[in-house]
């Protein structure tokens, strides 16, 4: 059975598009869709927990990928 490891990046959507580095989590996810729903959830809860200031001005979003992981 394949297994998918969530990975999101936190990007300013400004010119350059730069990233902070990855944020990989150490779940393990037994569908595409259960790794995509904790990627929506996950990306709520950074952008909650961060200051309004920083993602208004540098136009803040996040990219994610989960990855397929046969390794589990």
């Amino acid at each position: 059975m394949i297994k998918f490891t969530l990975i999101i990046w936190v990007c300013s959507f400004t010119a350059g598009n730069r990233c902070m580095p990855p944020i990989t989590f150490p779940t393990a996810f037994n569908s595409w869709k259960e790794c995509t729903i904790a990627a929506h959830t996950e990306s709520i809860k950074i952008i909650e927990s961060s200051e309004p200031d920083f993602f208004n001005e540098n136009k803040v979003g996040m990219k994610y990928v989960c990855r397929p992981d046969r390794t589990y």
